[in-house]
């Protein structure tokens, strides 16, 4: 059968693991194999402590495991059908089947039909199947069976945790709800409060949805649910009296998995699908560590749609006849999203290999449009002051990405620049970051070292400071971003990570912090503390140092910029440990002060302990405490 008469034949598709079916009926069944919780209500054995989320996976355990008692069991069935046929058929002869009935024979000629194609996809379930029966059967009873070496694999995937309780480090864990339940959506309170938390708090660091002509009664489920899996990470449910929001988030984030994976949403909208998914790598990543197994499958689903979907390719501008002042902004606003959910994605792709050392998925080249506009035209919150903001800017034309990465590479005409938001500048900064990398790992295999293109990365980066940091400091944590990546974009240069040079990959920001000791996240003392290189990176690590201690409300700070800074901070603590003269004296510790050093730390990332970042660090900085003991 060719693709296209089997895509015909079998039209609904698993967005997840690309398994097409031809009832949909049957995608839900194999939809909840990738959002099923390992803490679900279970159905039991009779005659041993296996469970079961599944009859059919019960019913086959029992032929299996338990022929004997199974045989009885479909003796005794066999009985009580046959009583009921013979009961049926004394007192109701005159009666019409379903099978002899116009409807009954409709459906019986249309399950005929389906016969065939069904059990073509039973046989694709089947490896499905497997897995599921892997994860539920005890393991005693496998042994010696093939799916032995699958259940070893599946032994290393974390457990599924829903929120609730507090685990023994003070991390919240989840109470069990039930995300087989399909019709639950949030309440319109819970919508309308969570998306004024998400434009307060998030919405600065992933800037595609534009606030002015947002309206929740017109978004996709997804996309809502996914806004909210984020956005109750900073406020509390108002449908209850509780103060902690993570059951909510939990449930928003598995709920948005679901119904991305069993709606055809791709034809509809991909924009924003694609932003459902940005949304749910950063809630598995950073807030809710016990899902963050999901984030890799995301971010490779959500770079295959934005490919086949066409969002690597700018918008087509065409001439508009309009009159309408009103249609003209929403037509930008379009283009504008369209544009800036490609650099989120982008950005979003450099922020694993930085972290994780996982390979980049997109490539700069793909990467065909304008740098965002600047962001008091986005922020205009009506047609009339977008419209005000366009004749103040004039007839100039905005800079394509991969033009602006050739102009501050050769610096050659950056005065005639256009103005762009600092947010798009990040793309640029990730590029050069990206290609530091690249020398280091060419300079770690070769033995030789390239200093005419460190240079040139160097120079690129001083003449891109201005643009990404117009103010000398960012105190502020919604404008800490771009700062934020760019100091980390030099120390990267300085410093090479240990990380990335040593070829160590990591899976989440759990294994990157708490699986590693704090040489993997940064250099000896021996290399640090050599003079050249200490003074090169001390106003970088400065400048994170003094965000930590004046920025006392860290809402709407970018969750991985607490990443960079904890980063920065082992740099400098390696400096007092060396005994480097002044290492972190803009925060007032004392030369040679390890402890006090930590525990300035653990006071400045304390601030963060309600997230699972900072609760991360946190447990990080009191295994360094204690190692010093």
């Amino acid at each position: 059968m060719s693709v296209a008469s089997r895509t015909l034949y079998q039209p609904f598709q698993c967005l997840i693991c690309q398994s097409r079916f031809t009832r949909h009926e049957n995608l839900k069944r194999h939809a909840l194999l990738h959002t099923r919780s390992h803490d679900e209500p279970q159905l039991p054995c009779s005659f041993c402590s296996a469970t079961f989320s599944r009859p059919d996976l019960r019913n086959r355990h029992m032929k299996r495991k338990h022929p004997e008692h199974e045989v009885r069991r479909v003796k005794k069935r066999t009985q009580r059908e046959g009583s009921a046929r013979q009961w049926s058929d004394d007192s109701g002869k005159d009666s019409v089947s379903p099978a002899d009935s116009h409807d009954g024979l409709f459906q019986q000629a249309e399950d005929n039909q389906h016969l065939q194609s069904d059990w073509r996809e039973e046989q694709s379930q089947s490896i499905s199947d497997l897995l599921q029966q892997a994860m539920e059967e005890p393991r005693i009873d496998r042994i010696g069976q093939d799916v032995m070496d699958l259940q070893t694999l599946l032994d290393g995937r974390p457990s599924f945790k829903p929120p609730g309780s507090r685990d023994d480090h003070g991390s919240p864990e989840f109470t069990p709800f039930n995300v087989e339940h399909e019709d639950w959506t949030p309440s319109p309170v819970q919508i309308s409060t969570g998306c004024a938390l998400f434009f307060a708090h998030v919405s600065n660091f992933v800037p595609f949805l534009h606030k002015p002509t947002f309206d929740a009664n017109k978004a996709p489920l997804h996309l809502l649910l996914s806004m909210l899996s984020l956005a109750y990470q900073y406020g509390s449910d108002p449908d209850t009296i509780s103060p902690d929001s993570g059951v909510l988030s939990a449930r928003c984030f598995h709920r948005a998995r679901t119904v991305l994976t069993t709606q055809s949403t791709i034809d509809t909208d991909p924009i924003a699908t694609v932003q459902s998914y940005i949304l749910l790598q950063i809630a598995s990543m950073m807030y809710l560590s016990s899902e963050s197994h999901h984030t890799l499958q995301l971010h490779s689903t959500s770079i295959s749609l934005a490919r086949s979907s066409g969002l690597m390719q700018p918008t087509p501008i065409e001439p508009s006849t309009s009159t309408s002042l009103q249609t003209l902004w929403h037509a930008f606003v379009t283009a504008e999203s369209h544009k800036r959910t490609l650099f989120a994605l982008h950005q979003i792709d450099a922020l694993w290999y930085q972290f994780l050392s996982v390979p980049r998925s997109v490539s700069h080249l793909e990467v065909k449009h304008d740098l965002p506009c600047p962001g008091e035209l986005w922020a205009a919150d009506s047609a009339e002051q977008w419209a005000h903001g366009q004749l103040i800017r004039g007839q100039t034309q905005s800079v394509q990405y991969a033009d602006a990465v050739r102009q501050f590479l050769s610096q050659d005409t950056l005065e005639n620049t256009p103005s762009f938001d600092p947010y798009g500048a990040i793309n640029i900064t990730q590029f050069l970051i990206s290609s530091a990398r690249e020398i280091s790992g060419w300079s770690t295999m070769t033995g030789m070292l390239s200093i005419d293109r460190f240079g040139a990365l160097r120079s690129s980066l001083e003449a891109l400071h201005p643009f990404i940091c117009p103010s000398p400091s960012a105190s502020i944590p919604q404008d800490a971003l771009c700062a934020a990546t760019w100091q980390t974009a030099m120390l990267e240069l300085q410093i090479w990570s240990p990380a990335h040079t040593s070829g160590i990959i990591q899976t989440s920001i759990s294994s990157l912090l708490e699986h590693s000791t704090s040489t993997h996240l940064s250099p000896s003392p021996a290399i640090l503390c050599e003079e050249i290189t200490a003074q090169a990176i001390k106003p970088h690590i400065g400048w994170f140092l003094t965000y930590l201690d004046t920025t006392v409300q860290v809402n709407g700070e970018a969750p991985w910029v607490a990443v960079y800074a904890y980063k920065a901070f082992l740099i400098a603590w390696q400096l007092v440990r060396g005994g480097v003269e002044g290492a972190m004296g803009v925060v007032n510790v004392s030369d040679g002060d390890v402890q006090g050093a930590v525990d300035w730390a653990k006071m400045v990332f304390g601030r963060r302990r309600k997230w699972e970042v900072g609760r991360l660090i946190m447990r990080c900085l009191d295994r360094i405490g204690a190692d010093m003991v």
